[in-house]
């Protein structure tokens, strides 16, 4: 071996010297030290042999795939040396077989495949994004999150220098075919997805913007003409996902329109079936982000089913006035201001399209205003006790967890009492402008327009496919974050509490506001980076 890397070393002319290049390739057939050389000299000579570059790459990869770990980091390190001297024809099937080799266990072994990944990143950011999607598109769960983890982990801290134009092109491209490709994916491939995306360009144009939000909502499925299955915890989540993923790119230019209307129309009336997800408020998760969709809300196909249905869960949150027999109070039940202070905003929102539906029904109207007026009573009575907090010396904590809390409750609150004012008018309007109390205001209190944050994947450091506990798939990959809760869950009620109010006295008695504390349960599935 070392007498054939001298002949070719020691020739100008070394295309002519074919047989001395063969004879190194059946190298790769003998002893470890004859294996290692085969490697070093098929890296070194490739480029004079073009007529035969497929045995070369195969014989490279027979060594990549040896019984000694000693022999494949020799070869996986000499691999991207065949794409040197602008010789780029083959760099994105050299990026597709390193990629593969991710399945390995061997640590040192993985570092390696890792560092000649991002030698041929540097050759060709292009080809090197294309042989390692299409491993991310048709490999196993093991390669393709090791994939997209190595892809996120390198671009988070050098996209700048590693992603030009064509580079940038292409990862849109890869992600637009990973999106449509039947095998689907799961909630942790769907976040990387995306930051991904945000390493580009795309995000920081409106006509991006919307590009993105249209390869979201395709992701999510959103069918007019079909059921929403609210029996099925993967496509709840994964509306919830999709949906918290395109908020950040609505706005006056880019309309929520289509995804608003979706959970108005198919998915609300089946509010009380959907299925619980892990350590997730579903029903919370679902009203504050409608809540958010409607900010950015154009010209509704159905504002009238969508007023209905937005006003049906709102009263579900909006009881009538208790009273025992005798006609005094009953126990006031507690009221979920979050939840409630969500779907008034909603409904705030989608009533001015549809001015209306409140008017055209007196009995629903007059029940309304009964409900309006118990819940008014009861956001003084909240208003009053969380003042006296925030006006106590434990209230005037900054830094403590629960002042900040009643602080976004104090807001939640006074946003019911002033919606409450323009629904109880006589007629009900719909003038206010609203901030959501958990949006931030600027000095003269108006919603600041938020910058639009980076999406933060999963930590690469966590979660290796071959642990015991597998995500779950839809299809062959579900979208779904967590392992389901399989255990059989209460039906909850299905239709509204609405009733057109009876005709009798008003109870009397003292008033006794309500008891429930301003929800903490919200949880985003989302972690976002400043």
């Amino acid at each position: 071996m070392y007498e054939l890397g001298d002949a070719l070393a020691n020739v100008k002319e070394k295309s002519e010297h074919k047989s001395e290049y063969l004879q190194i390739l059946e190298g790769v057939k003998g002893d470890d030290q004859c294996k290692r050389l085969s490697s070093q000299f098929i890296a070194r000579f490739y480029s004079s042999f073009p007529d035969l570059s497929e045995q070369s790459i195969n014989a490279m990869l027979d060594l990549c795939e040896d019984i000694s770990v000693d022999i494949r980091k020799q070869a996986i390190k000499d691999f991207p040396a065949l794409c040197r001297d602008n010789n780029k024809t083959n760099l994105a099937k050299i990026a597709d077989f390193l990629t593969q080799l991710l399945s390995t266990e061997d640590h040192s072994e993985i570092t390696i495949i890792q560092n000649s990944l991002m030698t041929l990143f540097r050759r060709d950011p292009q080809g090197a994004i294309m042989g390692i999607f299409s491993q991310v598109d048709i490999g196993v769960d093991v390669v393709r999150e090791r994939a997209l983890k190595f892809l996120h982990t390198k671009l988070k801290t050098g996209a700048s220098d590693l992603l030009n134009k064509d580079a940038q092109a292409q990862i849109v491209a890869e992600v637009k075919k990973v999106f449509a490709s039947e095998n689907g994916v799961t909630a942790e491939d769907f976040q990387r997805l995306m930051a991904l995306l945000n390493y580009t360009n795309l995000p920081k144009t409106v006509a991006g913007q919307l590009e993105i939000v249209n390869m979201i909502m395709s992701m999510a499925e959103l069918d007019k003409t079909a059921d929403f299955e609210y029996t099925s915890a993967d496509l709840t989540d994964r509306l919830l996902q999709c949906a918290q993923q395109c908020i950040p790119f609505f706005s006056a230019a880019v309309k929520s329109t289509p995804f608003c209307e979706y959970i108005c129309v198919k998915v609300l009336p089946h509010y009380h079936q959907l299925q619980d997800l892990p350590d997730i408020d579903t029903r919370a998760q679902l009203v504050k982000m409608l809540a958010e969709l409607t900010i950015h809300i154009g010209g509704l196909e159905d504002a009238s089913t969508c007023a209905k249905n937005v006003f049906e869960r709102l009263i579900d949150y909006m009881p009538l006035p208790p009273a025992e027999e005798d006609g005094s109070l009953a126990e006031t039940p507690a009221i979920e201001f979050t939840k409630v202070e969500c779907l008034m905003f909603t409904f705030h929102s989608v009533g001015r399209q549809c001015e209306t539906f409140l008017k055209e029904d007196e009995e629903r109207l007059k029940d309304f205003k009964i409900r309006l007026q118990y819940l008014a009573r009861g956001v003084t009575g909240y208003l009053k006790k969380l003042k006296e907090f925030l006006n106590s010396p434990a209230g005037r904590k900054a830094d403590s967890e629960d002042v900040k809390i009643k602080k976004i409750a104090l807001r939640s609150t006074e946003n019911i009492q002033t919606m409450i004012k323009d629904l109880f008018h006589s007629p009900p309007h719909y003038k206010a402008n609203i901030c959501l109390s958990w949006k931030p205001l600027d000095a003269k209190g108006r919603m600041v327009a938020e910058k639009r944050r980076m999406i933060t994947a999963p930590d690469a450091g966590k979660g290796d496919t071959n642990s015991a506990e597998k995500k779950a798939r839809m299809g062959m990959r579900q979208l779904y974050m967590d392992s389901q809760d399989k255990k059989n869950k209460s039906v909850k009620p299905t239709v509204s509490n609405y009733q057109p109010a009876k005709r009798s006295a008003r109870p009397a008695g003292l008033y006794q506001p309500p008891t429930g504390q301003y929800s903490g349960k919200i949880k985003n599935p989302i972690v976002w980076d400043e």
